[in-house]
């Protein structure tokens, strides 16, 4: 048939890569997809316009037209019995109603010829068929020996069975439903959304489950575009439907999670209007009165709705500037470097926030500085009597009246934590920040190497091999966890269930974990102060460690950087590639992007699903690399070469990067 419509085929050409051709009852095969956008036809849709090719089987009364996308009733066909020759008749009654063309002469002869001609190869074979004009049937079949004719030979093609389906009688064709615009716009737009939101597996899932989730999430946010991009294809009410800013919200927060959080002040909402305003006996509202309330100082209007569509192709964009491997699209494309220049001395640490960054260094000062602008904005020199070798801080706007206000935690190798007060005088990002020392921490008998804060512990860990958990809101030591045999280098913090009583049935007040010089990392229950479980396998000492719900990752003086279940102790994967220790880890679980620094000098970044390398940074630091931390379009690292390297990778597109934290 070679895609050919006829009346009636007796044949397919070998040529013919796909067949239709099939047994009454049946399961029809799939068409040619490319113009029924296939990648719909396995979705929550469906086709969107359903044909009877479409279907999975057809109704035992209704028979598929061999190269048409109609379906007739089952006693006006006509089949091939199973040979290239001889034909099966349907005897048919004489009616007023049937087979209007069995009186047109011409068409009468037209039939036969075109039988002949699609039967004949050289030498030229006769017809089997005579035409009968003497009973109600069109055709009379010659006695045919259908066991003397020669098998078959590949001439029919790659037929599901040696019997097609014909018809004679006008088609009564099958139209199409578009179901999706019959539907109130509100359901469609909900249909469309949930087609694009795959389901990312929970955070608190086990760690061999999220890294398989990181994995398949990527493979299901590129179908999920496909899919919205065929429906955009559709029809004109189908591309307006799939052009809703709703549906790109979805698809945002389907392949990226929450919204981003827009750096305004809070909305100011109006009070409801009273239920007696509405009188529900009308079909139109009345006009509401005039609102006299005045809009308070602090609040401000709503921002206007933010362009979706827009803000996926842009982070989309900015996603695909990160894979900087050879081979890839963007491999050319470099980030734009930014140097601070200030300490006066190595910079051990480092924090940033959507607004500001802040490290601490060899001389003893911890400096703030604009994110964006890169202006130095504070500096904190003479209360610490040491190096400051950790911090942690946080600094918000307040609602009321915009002035920035927060606190700071250090340690120092003068073995001391401090807790500070910050703030600033007037409103604005690029404002003077200032400090005062609320509180000095005591009792680490060395150098207090790293820290981690959450809303209810301030934990710390030290040369000593002593890690302290101190109460937050009282400042005052809580517990002291004891049993590693060497420094302390870093500790982990997972946030436990502040909701009920410590310990209880439905979680746990926190969970530390710590890593050592003595090649261990340690489990730790901060209620009970017990140990829960002890992890082995690095060749030496570990330096950094990161800790997310039930995923562990930690980095060596082998070089190595592992990847542990909590819950198991089982290492699950192992990532090699940095030549020198692995001095800092920052890992961000909602786009699954892990990024190391080394001795080596360089900043590598992984696809914590697959295990492979997106990008390594070198030369941007000239010494050892001591910190790193990054967000969805920076990367911010210090170093022994007293710089502080900004690496931004969203220059250039149009939108605030933050936006996307």
């Amino acid at each position: 048939m070679n895609g050919q419509q006829f009346f009636f085929t007796a044949s397919t050409p070998p040529s013919t890569p796909t067949n239709r051709l099939r047994r009454r009852g049946s399961p029809a095969v799939t068409p040619n997809s490319t113009a029924r956008f296939s990648r719909l036809l396995t979705s929550v849709l469906g086709s969107p316009f359903l044909t009877t090719t479409d279907m999975a089987s057809l109704p035992p009364h209704l028979d598929l037209i061999d190269g048409d996308d109609t379906a007739v009733l089952h006693e006006e066909t006509v089949t091939r019995p199973p040979s290239l020759y001889g034909f099966e008749v349907v005897q048919r009654e004489d009616g007023e109603d049937d087979w209007p063309f069995k009186r047109s002469s011409p068409f009468r002869s037209l039939i036969p010829r075109i039988w002949d001609v699609l039967s004949s190869s050289p030498p030229r074979r006769q017809s089997p068929l005579s035409y009968n004009y003497s009973n109600s049937s069109i055709w009379a079949p010659k006695q045919i020996d259908y066991a003397q004719l020669a098998p078959l030979d590949g001439e029919e093609g790659e037929l599901v069975d040696d019997e097609a389906c014909f018809f004679c009688p006008p088609v009564r064709a099958l139209t199409g439903i578009d179901i999706l615009t019959l539907l109130p716009p509100e359901l469609a737009l909900q249909i469309l959304a949930l087609l694009l939101s795959p389901v990312r597996p929970s955070p608190q899932a086990a760690a061999s489950t999220v890294l398989a989730g990181i994995a398949d999430h990527a493979i299901e946010t590129t179908a999920s575009l496909q899919a919205i991009l065929a429906c955009r294809s559709v029809s004109r009410k189908w591309f307006r439907l799939a052009s809703d800013n709703a549906v790109w919200r979805a698809a945002f927060v389907g392949r990226w999670g929450p919204p981003p959080r827009l750096p305004c002040a809070p909305i100011y909402e109006p009070p409801p209007t009273p239920r007696s305003v509405l009188d529900p006996r009308m079909k139109k509202l009345p006009a509401l009165p005039p609102d006299e309330t005045p809009l308070p100082a602090s609040m401000t209007p709503a921002p206007l709705t933010l362009d979706w569509c827009a803000l996926y192709r842009t982070r989309l964009a900015l996603d695909r500037r990160w894979e900087g491997v050879p081979g890839s699209e963007n491999a050319q494309w470099e980030p734009r470097v930014t140097a601070l220049s200030g300490h006066a001395d190595s910079v051990y640490c480092l924090e940033f926030s959507r607004t500001h960054i802040i490290t601490g260094s060899r001389d003893r000062s911890v400096k703030v500085w604009g994110l964006r602008s890169g202006r130095l904005l504070g500096t904190f020199a003479g209360r610490h009597r040491g190096s400051v070798l950790c911090l942690k801080f946080e600094l918000e706007p307040e609602a009321s009246t915009g002035l920035l206000r927060g606190f700071l935690v250090t340690g120092s190798s003068d073995c001391t934590v401090r807790v500070w007060d910050l703030w600033t005088e007037h409103a604005g990002e690029d404002a003077p920040v200032h400090a005062e020392v609320r509180a000095v921490l005591r009792g680490h008998g060395g150098g207090v190497l790293d820290l981690r804060v959450d809303e209810r512990w301030i934990v710390s860990c030290s040369k000593d091999a002593a890690i302290r958990v101190w109460a937050r809101d009282t400042l005052t030591l809580h517990r002291t966890l004891r049993g590693h045999e060497g420094p302390v280098n870093a500790v982990g913090l997972q946030s436990g269930d502040y909701s009920g009583e410590a310990g209880d049935e439905y979680g746990h007040s926190g969970r530390v974990v710590s890593a050592s010089g003595d090649g261990k990392m340690i489990l730790w229950d901060i209620a009970s102060g017990e140990r829960v479980r002890t992890f082995e396998g690095h060749d030496r000492g570990l330096a950094c460690i990161e800790f997310k719900e039930d995923l562990i990752i930690s980095g060596s003086n082998d070089c190595k950087i592992k990847i542990w279940s909590a819950a198991t102790g089982a290492c699950l994967r192992t990532l090699v590639g940095h030549e020198a220790l692995v001095r800092a880890l920052a890992f961000d679980a909602q786009s699954g992007r892990l990024v190391s620094a080394s001795y080596d000098k360089s900043v590598r970044v992984w696809d914590l699903g697959t295990g492979r390398v997106l990008r390594i940074v070198r030369d941007s630091h000239t010494s050892h690399i001591f910190d790193v931390k990054f967000d969805a379009g920076r990367i911010v690292s210090t170093s022994h070469d007293r710089k502080v390297v900004v690496l931004d990778f969203a220059g250039g597109l149009g939108v605030d990067s933050a936006l996307f934290v």
